[in-house]
């Protein structure tokens, strides 16, 4: 089972959204300022143009040459004056400055008049460009540089606005997180009818639905199991009677075989009839004081005779030997606890190996069982999952230790899994009573 996913901020939906409007904002903004300073230029353009065909005209009206007049320039004015009598040009006037022709720097135009002395007087006006240019210049800062930083100050304020306005599907998450089959609880609905509420709304009747399923679900299991638990009874009550007649070796191997098929079938009914429970909230705990050595010693007797079949072995361990290891408990649950711990470690377990258990008295009252496995265990703790089973081993239905972990809680116990170098350990921890 996987654990909770760690999303990356430029994942979320208030990324991915405040860079698609910002974008296509900054898009259309973008249209609209570039025809802007299109216009902007033009308009310019001919304000300049203007500028320079009224000054030209001022200095051609003030020009005349019989006698000759000649207009003062103005600060900022350089012109050229030239009449032309059809026979020869005479330049009467000319402050041009030397690098006119720089077209960077000056913005020239010409002009002529028709003297009724005859002849032709032409000005050419040369106006410094430089305000012109540093106009544009502005326009374009505003085009390539601030309109890029709005861009990046919407969006920085559009994604931190974006989560004060998500926060009702973030409540929708937290609370949907919290719903699990043993617990079905509807989502508060936003007092808004907007998405969320519809969104919401469709969760609920969607939770509403699981848990229909969910009952009817347990309800076949809880039904299922007690009609098998008869036949199986019966079954295993006839295999010990007939064990018990003369027969053959090859009989009672027969019978062995058959005995622990219909052990293990049982086991699988016990823990579905407990699934039931557990998924319908229907477990009851009626306490008492339990001896764990007298327990265990019990159960060990009993499975003793599945590890024949593997060649295995149980060693024992008291920590200390004389040590009071009682504690209060429901004592039906605890038996299916060690019973599901002790099982897994001989199912799963190396042939020829030890299953070492230790009952220890401490701070608590400890119970461990490990056993060598043929792979090395990734995260064991998942194995607590319900229906959740190691790659490796895919007997079973995944149950079992799912099973003792709610009962280990519900008995103010708690269960720990732990796996190194090809073995398992699971550990149970009692309170004192």
């Amino acid at each position: 089972m996987q654990g909770k996913t760690i999303s990356r901020f430029y994942q979320s939906l208030r990324f991915r959204f405040g860079l698609l409007f910002n974008s296509l904002l900054f898009l259309c903004v973008s249209v609209i300022v570039y025809s802007l300073y299109k216009n902007a230029k033009t308009e310019l353009d001919k304000s300049f143009s203007l500028q320079l065909t009224s000054s030209a005209n001022n200095i051609l009206e003030k020009t005349d040459i019989d006698p000759i007049a000649i207009p003062i320039p103005k600060k900022g004015e350089f012109f050229r004056i030239i009449y032309d009598n059809n026979a020869r040009k005479t330049r009467i006037f000319d402050n041009l400055p030397n690098d006119v022709s720089d077209k960077k720097k000056w913005s020239m135009i010409s002009v002529k008049k028709y003297p009724e002395n005859g002849g032709i007087i032409s000005v050419d006006l040369a106006l410094s460009a430089d305000h012109y240019y540093s106009g544009i210049q502005k326009l374009k800062r505003l085009l390539y540089i601030y309109l890029p930083i709005a861009f990046l100050v919407a969006f920085l304020g559009g994604y931190l606005l974006s989560w004060f306005f998500l926060r009702p599907l973030r409540r929708i998450v937290s609370n949907a997180n919290r719903v699990d089959l043993e617990h079905i609880t509807l989502l508060n609905e936003p007092n808004a009818k907007d998405e969320f509420y519809h969104l919401t709304d469709a969760l609920n009747r969607m939770l509403m639905r699981i848990d229909e399923q969910a009952k009817q679900q347990t309800a076949f299991f809880t039904m299922a199991s007690h009609e098998l638990r008869t036949p199986i009874s019966n079954m295993l009550t006839e295999l010990q009677i007939f064990k018990h007649g003369s027969l053959d070796e090859d009989t009672k191997q027969l019978l062995d075989n058959q005995e622990q098929e219909v052990n293990r079938m049982k086991d699988l009914v016990n823990n579905f009839l407990w699934m039931s429970k557990i998924e319908s909230g229907n477990i009851y705990s009626n306490t008492s004081e339990i001896n764990l050595a007298d327990l265990v010693l019990e159960f060990t007797e009993v499975l003793g005779k599945h590890l024949s079949v593997r060649n295995q072995r149980f060693k024992i361990d008291f920590q200390p030997l004389d040590g009071q290891f009682t504690f209060i408990a429901d004592i039906n649950q605890v038996e299916v606890i060690i019973n599901n711990l002790i099982s897994n470690a001989i199912k799963y377990g190396k042939h020829d190996s030890i299953i070492s258990i230790t009952i220890s008295q401490n701070i608590k009252i400890c119970f461990e069982v490990s056993n060598l496995t043929y792979h090395t265990i990734e995260n064991p703790e998942d194995l607590k999952v319900q229906f959740l089973r190691d790659p490796f081993h895919k007997e079973g239905f995944g149950l079992g230790l799912w099973i003792s972990d709610i009962l280990s809680k519900k008995n103010n116990a708690k269960l720990t899994l732990n796996a190194f170098d090809k073995s398992f350990y699971a550990k149970i921890e009692f309170d004192k009573p």
